[in-house]
């Protein structure tokens, strides 16, 4: 899923019309605002990783500006009012379970814009209670997030490691008060996960892998505290050691060229991202890539599709993924001898 795994809000974009959206917002604020008088719901404090957030003692209405929260909202029967637009537009699976994409068009939720081209306007008409997001779509110096405030409080959870999909998912459902929904999700996952871990205990302890991203000029590979890989990592994966400049300040990637390709001679196998034919067909007369040891003993593999991961379901659903390619790897290991 390239567009999410390498991408970053767009605030070029974002302040493009940014004091239109503004005056939209005030107007729409002070239709719904309470007449003088009239008290509003308790609320309460939520102490966030980002600092505590005064939000209402009754939650009803979400809108969520990131492309992960409603997965695990869903997962605890929490439709929210508001998403970004793929969760309408990817309707064959390519970024989003499909189980979590069907029920968003089913259901009165609206479109908000896009997690890089926020509509401000519609995330005020959608009248939420609280607003959800991740650090990375919306960073607490992003411009756009004091208006967003102006609608509502928001709730900020980290994204960019191994557990922020955990814990958003945890952390929502006891915000929400649904801690009895979700833990059969919770509890589903777990034994599959362990299952899986012991079918393949020899594979994930002794063949080092790396998640490998290739574009037309430069490539890089994803850690085991990157977002694509928590599920890999929580089935205790060896992962091949990155060396200190291959990852920056952001948790991404660093890019390089593929004269650099001899940095994965550690990994045993190579699971490849998102590569397309075009990006791949250079390497199959490259010298250094055809003597990477992974290479040579064609250990070379597909990686999951919907690696990023946003909720208990999707995360289940990963592990059947993880599941089909550790029998690939298994298979070839056999054959290695």
């Amino acid at each position: 899923m390239s567009s999410l795994t390498s991408a970053r809000p767009n605030r070029a974009v974002r302040l493009l019309g940014l004091v239109t959206a503004s005056a939209a917002v005030l107007a729409l604020a002070a239709c719904s605002a309470p007449a003088e008088g009239d008290s509003a719901d308790g609320t309460r404090v939520y102490e966030s990783a980002f600092g505590d957030v005064e939000i209402p003692e009754t939650i009803e209405r979400i809108v969520s500006v990131d492309f992960y929260t409603p997965a695990a909202l869903l997962d605890i029967g929490v439709t929210p009012v508001g998403v970004v637009n793929s969760y309408f537009t990817d309707t064959e699976g390519v970024a989003i379970p499909t189980q979590y994409s069907d029920a968003i068009r089913e259901s009165d939720a609206e479109s908000i814009g896009e997690y890089y081209e926020l509509n401000l306007e519609a995330v005020a008409k959608a009248d939420p209670d609280v607003i959800i997001a991740t650090s990375d779509f919306l960073p607490l110096d992003d411009p756009l997030r004091p208006e967003l405030e102006k609608v509502a409080p928001i709730i900020t959870f980290e994204a960019r490691d191994g557990e922020s999909w955990r814990t958003r998912a945890t952390e929502l459902a006891e915000i929400l008060d649904k801690e009895d929904v979700l833990q059969p999700l919770i509890d589903e996952y777990d034994a599959r996960r362990d299952e899986i871990k012991e079918q393949y205990a020899d594979v994930l302890a002794n063949e080092a892998v790396t998640v490998f991203v290739a574009n037309e000029d430069d490539w890089g590979t994803y850690g085991d505290t990157h977002f694509a890989t928590p599920i890999l990592r929580d089935l205790g994966a060896t992962f091949r050691e990155q060396a200190d400049d291959e990852i920056n300040e952001a948790k991404f990637p660093n890019w390089f060229s593929y004269e650099n390709l001899d940095r994965l001679a550690n990994a045993d196998v190579i699971l490849d991202a998102r590569s397309d034919d075009d990006v791949l067909a250079p390497l199959a007369t490259n010298a250094i890539w055809l003597n990477l040891p992974a290479v040579q003993n064609g250990m070379v593999v597909d990686y999951i599709p919907l690696s990023p991961t946003g909720s208990f379901g999707w995360a289940s659903e990963n592990l059947e993924d993880l599941a089909d390619m550790l029998a690939v790897i298994q298979e070839k290991v056999d054959a290695r001898g």
